[in-house]
């Protein structure tokens, strides 16, 4: 892998911080650099000062006088002027090193003093020195003595490099505290585009309802909502497409029905009018234990079943004709419910219902939607009818709908049947699907081509609570239907 592909591989954050360490760096050399370079010519100037002023010291003492030196007014005065060029710590000895009685008057009854030399020494600056200067007294020609001026460069030198440390934990922290201003900002900026790409990369592997959180309304908030506006399409889309697939195989199917409606049902008309006149005609005058109505009975049961498959056939592919009015759901649960109750009781099942007060009214067709939850209850019953069991349906508004769609209404069945096989649930709904003995796979696929026909879906599982059975639920829209 090459550093540029290397480099397009680093998160944004990570690059930017690079970056700006990279900076910081630099910036760092240069101030360096330029610390350096201002140090030495700043101890040069310092240097070039403190001779400038020794030498104003030795022009301002070619101004005295040779009595100057003798007069204590005249050296007190020079003594404050040198005080004033910068001295400090200003002694004045005589040759042999005595202090100079300068500018104190001699005791009563002693002699004055003089002093054929006199020694003027001071300092120039702050802290200990370890540099000096001898400036030569001359008088007229003579030498009067000498003025010592001892100075340092290394008070400036560090004092530089104060400057200097100052400046840099200066520039660092400027450059920390914008580093991280400027991480938050990308932060905040790439945390969305993260989940718009994984979003993204979800679409592109076929899920069309992927929903990105919008939380914000800048440049990326707007291209999130586009994003989710997209997603939308799409799945309208994927529906649409769908259902006229769907719509496709059941024209096929209803052609195919229609001819076998045509075939079979008139021979089962006559199978069954012959049964009829078999029973009346031709019973025997003695069937003790009613064996003859018995084989009769069981072939009509027969004939029933074969043109009740017929029906299905026909129904499945006719197109439906959904007819949309404001109905009460849960009135349409409780009236299918007691319809089911003697099938239900037959077979030893328990049913309980849970229908939320005050639903509002869905736009549906009762009689479809009837006949759907009839065809998912009868299988519910049929699936317990061995060994008995507990029929639970359920009513109530959707506590959040899903991907921030319109508010439905769920109408939740639950059995504590056996359940279904994992590798079944992804196609019980499809046509001619089906592992009960003689069923032909209609009923399920019946039941989602309605509640979709209404905009709704329907979901089947095994439950999830530790109990044994399946749970369905069909989802209805509030509002017309799709």
């Amino acid at each position: 892998m090459s550093l540029r592909s290397y480099l397009r591989g680093i998160h944004l954050s990570t690059r930017l911080g690079l970056a700006m360490a990279g900076i910081l760096v630099l910036a760092a050399l240069a101030e360096a650099t330029l610390y350096l370079r201002t140090r030495n010519e700043t101890l040069e100037e310092a240097n070039a000062s403190y001779q400038a002023l020794a030498k104003a010291i030795e022009v301002a003492q070619t101004q005295m006088g040779e009595k100057g030196w003798k007069d204590e007014r005249v050296l007190g005065d020079y003594l404050k002027a040198l005080e004033a060029r910068g001295l400090r710590d200003i002694k004045v000895t005589d040759e042999k090193g005595q202090p100079f009685p300068v500018p104190f008057p001699p005791m009563p009854g002693k002699k004055r003093q003089t002093a054929k030399e006199i020694f003027i020494s001071g300092v120039v600056g702050e802290g200990p020195t370890n540099r000096t200067l001898e400036i030569p007294v001359v008088v007229d020609g003579k030498l009067q003595g000498y003025i010592e001026l001892r100075y340092t460069l290394e008070n400036i030198r560090e004092q530089l490099a104060d400057n200097f440390r100052r400046r840099l934990f200066a520039l660092l922290g400027v450059f920390a505290l914008g580093l991280a201003v400027i991480l938050v900002i990308v932060r905040n900026a790439t945390q969305p585009i993260e989940r718009l790409a994984e979003g993204a990369s979800r679409v592109a592997d076929g899920r069309f309802d992927v929903i990105v959180p919008v939380d914000r309304a800048d440049e990326i908030g707007q291209l999130t909502a586009a994003f989710n506006r997209m997603t939308g399409r799409l799945r309208e889309r994927q529906l649409l497409e769908a259902r006229l697939a769907a719509a496709e195989k059941r024209a096929e199917i209803g052609q195919l029905a229609s001819g076998l409606a045509h075939e079979i049902k008139n021979p089962l008309n006559a199978l069954s009018l012959g049964l009829d006149v078999l029973r009346r005609r031709h019973g025997p005058a003695n069937d003790e234990g009613g064996d003859y109505a018995k084989r009769i009975e069981a072939l009509r049961e027969e004939i029933n079943r074969l043109a009740a498959l017929i029906n299905n056939f026909l129904a499945f592919g006719r197109p439906l004709q959904v007819t949309l009015a404001p109905a009460d759901l849960g009135a349409i649960v409780t009236t299918t419910l007691s319809d089911l109750a003697d099938t239900a009781e037959q077979a030893r099942v328990t049913v309980s219902s849970d229908v939320a007060a005050g639903l509002p009214a869905v736009e549906l067709d009762p009689s479809l939607v009837k006949s759907a939850l009839w065809n998912l209850l009868q299988n519910a019953v049929q699936a317990m009818e061995r060994t008995g069991g507990t029929l639970r349906v359920a009513v109530a508004p959707e506590a959040l709908a899903e991907g921030g769609g319109p508010p439905r209404v769920v109408v939740t069945v639950e059995d504590t049947g056996p359940g279904f096989e994992t590798a079944d649930l992804p196609r019980l709904f499809e046509p001619y699907y089906s592992r009960k003995e003689g069923g032909v796979g209609l009923g399920l696929a019946m039941v989602k081509r309605i509640v979709e026909e209404h905009g709704g879906r329907v979901t089947a599982e095994n439950r999830t609570d530790g109990s044994p059975g399946a749970r369905f639920r069909l989802f209805f829209p509030l509002g017309a239907a799709a």
